[in-house]
């Protein structure tokens, strides 16, 4: 069988909701080998999704669409059910992305007291000591009534990417509900989400001192992380790979070895949706993968579909279920 013939037959199983794990690992293979392919992959998905017959034959719709992108790369071809479910479809993707990828934005606001980002968002301050600050979904920046370049002290809720102004003589201080930071000047990441298991810092360049109750001041080099329990309260400095730590200011997430609740919370944060699961096995699972801002929330859960045990249904435009494979709902 011809490759094009045989991917053609895997996305029409896809949709039908017959593909083995063999089959799932081939197609994802394949997806994964070149943007194109995947650009195709999802164009089909997000298509067939929105503006799905009650009664339609999917392979031959599907390779009738597949042969048509080929022979028209430059052009946007719609699978021709009907005309009225074209346009439909054109209408809903657009609102679909327009509601979950996340969006950026960047101010400029160094006289404001305090700083929100709702989820689904990210924001951009500087202060009014030159500080840059990336503020991260779901997440708040408090200044000091009287922050000046001689008081630098901000309290943060959640997460945020210090690119804090030299001063020697006026220490930049962070403030979270289990730890403080205090810098002089230096790039780092901090997480100090309540919800989440894990919290911390990651130090990308200069030099930061952390202070805890009940522990000794832990000093951190360039290129080294400190993560808390926050079930524990045990913290652990280790090696970072910072690239990925600081990921999410660049539009992207980067998981290693996340654990299960803390991933779903960060997608809830980062896409602004409700993810329900049921279950202790969900609770002792971690995960490694690496999303980019551009990609949906469907894009997101079908990647976890594809290579984990995990499967979802579409509750509502903003909530999903997940649950095991072998499970039944």
């Amino acid at each position: 069988m011809k490759t094009t013939e045989r991917i053609e037959q895997l996305i029409a199983s896809y949709l039908n909701g017959e593909l083995s794990q063999e089959e799932r690992t081939e197609l994802m293979n394949w997806v994964r080998t070149d943007p194109s392919n995947k650009a195709l992959f999802y164009d089909i998905k997000d298509i067939w999704d929105s503006a799905r017959p009650a009664s339609v034959d999917v392979n031959q719709q599907l390779i009738h669409f597949y042969k048509t992108q080929a022979q028209k790369k430059k052009k946007r071809v719609l699978p021709v059910w009907t005309n009225v479910a074209a346009a439909v479809a054109i209408l809903l993707i657009g609102l679909f992305a327009a509601q979950f990828i996340p969006f950026f934005q960047t101010e400029n606001r160094s006289m404001v007291e305090s700083f929100q980002v709702p989820m689904g968002s990210h924001s951009q301050v500087v202060l009014a000591d030159g500080t840059r600050v990336n503020l991260n979904s779901n997440s708040s920046l408090r200044l000091d009534p009287d922050f000046s370049t001689t008081n630098r002290k901000v309290s943060l809720e959640g997460e945020a990417y210090f690119e804090v102004k030299s001063d020697k003589s006026n220490p930049f201080e962070v403030r979270t509900h289990k730890f403080n930071i205090v810098v002089t000047g230096t790039k780092f990441n901090v997480n100090s989400h309540r919800e989440d298991r894990d919290i911390g810092a990651t130090l990308a360049e200069g030099r930061i001192q952390l202070e805890a109750r009940n522990m000794k001041t832990i000093v951190l080099k360039p290129g080294q992380k400190i993560t808390f329990n926050q079930q524990t309260m045990k913290a652990v400095l280790s090696e970072a790979d910072v690239a990925s730590d600081i990921a999410w200011v660049e539009g992207e997430l980067n998981f290693r070895d996340i654990p299960f609740p803390d991933l779903i919370r960060r997608l809830e944060r980062w896409y602004d949706v409700k993810l329900e699961y049921d279950g202790p096995d969900f609770d002792s699972m971690t995960y490694t993968g690496h999303f980019k801002n551009q990609e949906t929330i469907w894009q997101v859960l079908d990647a976890l579909k594809l290579t984990t045990s995990i499967d979802y249904t579409k509750v509502n435009l903003r909530e999903f279920k997940l649950y095991l494979k072998s499970n039944s709902m």
